[in-house]
């Protein structure tokens, strides 16, 4: 299943590459450089549609999945079961990705206006980064699941702070084309890892986790196309690294589901003819008595017995 997860990964990075683009495009050409409001134009509609389009191509994708009949893995160990000598390296890239991003954060936020909930953020990405090669390596089972899922969450309380954050830096804003892609990124993710948390819960909805990663990440890779924070950039893209690498474990894991074993036929009994015997208690029937056989005789025997009758009579 690596060749399906390949191809569904390369779908969301080829589809996460269009949606920035678009986004590029809507920020160069829709808004005025002077007062920030929007212009109209027909590129405004070009991000939705972008959005919209992505979504459906993800549905039909993971409804191919489905229909290929395939067992996918219900628990947390069957989940990060990696095996690839490149595995390690990818989620170790990613968690160094999102740390030093974290770092940035912390490192930019001085003098900010909402600069603790900035070094909130910032802590949350770099507890996530230390503990995501953790979950990737879960299937040592050196934690209980219920400590991997409790690492999981935390992604979930990290754009939490970030969804507070939009929120109190456009409050004044009108113009809600400017952040709201912001605000849908925030909430996908928060949707996508909450699921992906499922599996150290024995919650597992594989195929609904699959399209919302998908989703989640495509916003992801769309949002960098905004002016933010280098930090936060790195996060974001640390993020779509997490979520890239948890769909890639959903599909690379899918297996066949094992046949059950026939159960063997019964074969019929032969009848057996009843005897009777008599019981303990009963009379035992009496012989029955039979005449024997009576042959003819030879000529040579009769003469032989009117010899033998004549001596007698002299």
């Amino acid at each position: 299943m690596r060749k399906n997860a390949l191809i569904n990964s390369c779908y969301v990075c080829a589809a996460g590459a269009f949606g920035t683009f678009f986004r590029w495009l809507q920020n160069q050409s829709c808004f005025d450089a002077e007062t920030g409001l929007l212009n109209p134009s027909a590129l405004n509609y070009i991000v939705p549609l972008s959005i919209l389009a992505a979504a459906v191509l993800f549905f039909f994708l993971v409804k191919k999945l489905k229909n290929q009949e395939l067992e996918p893995p219900k628990d947390i160990f069957g989940l990060f079961n990696g095996t690839s000598i490149l595995y390690p390296l990818a989620y170790m890239v990613i968690a160094v990705v999102t740390l030093v991003g974290s770092v940035v954060t912390l490192v930019n936020c001085a003098g900010e206006q909402y600069a603790a909930v900035y070094r909130l953020i910032a802590g949350l990405a770099a507890i996530s980064a230390l503990t995501f090669p953790v979950i990737c390596s879960s299937r040592r089972r050196r934690y209980a699941p219920s400590i991997i899922g409790v690492f999981m969450c935390i992604p979930i309380a990290m754009f939490t702070a970030m969804l507070l954050l939009c929120y109190k830096a456009n409050s004044s804003n009108p113009v809600i084309w400017s952040f709201w892609i912001e605000i849908i990124t925030c909430c996908l993710c928060m949707l996508a890892f909450l699921f992906s948390a499922g599996f150290a819960f024995d919650r597992a909805e594989p195929y609904k986790a699959m399209f919302l990663t998908m989703l989640a990440a495509f916003m992801c890779f769309t949002t960098l196309a905004d002016s933010r924070y280098i930090g936060l950039q790195m996060i974001y893209l640390g993020s779509a690294g997490m979520l890239l690498t948890e769909l890639w474990m959903m599909i690379s894991n899918m297996r066949k589901p094992a046949q059950a074993e026939a159960a063997p036929e019964e074969k019929p009994e032969t009848e057996k003819a009843q005897v009777l015997e008599p019981g303990e208690t009963e009379d035992k029937p009496e012989p029955t008595i039979q005449a024997p056989e009576r042959k003819p005789k030879k000529p040579e025997d009769i003469d032989a017995v009117l010899d033998d009758c004549k001596k007698y009579i002299d």
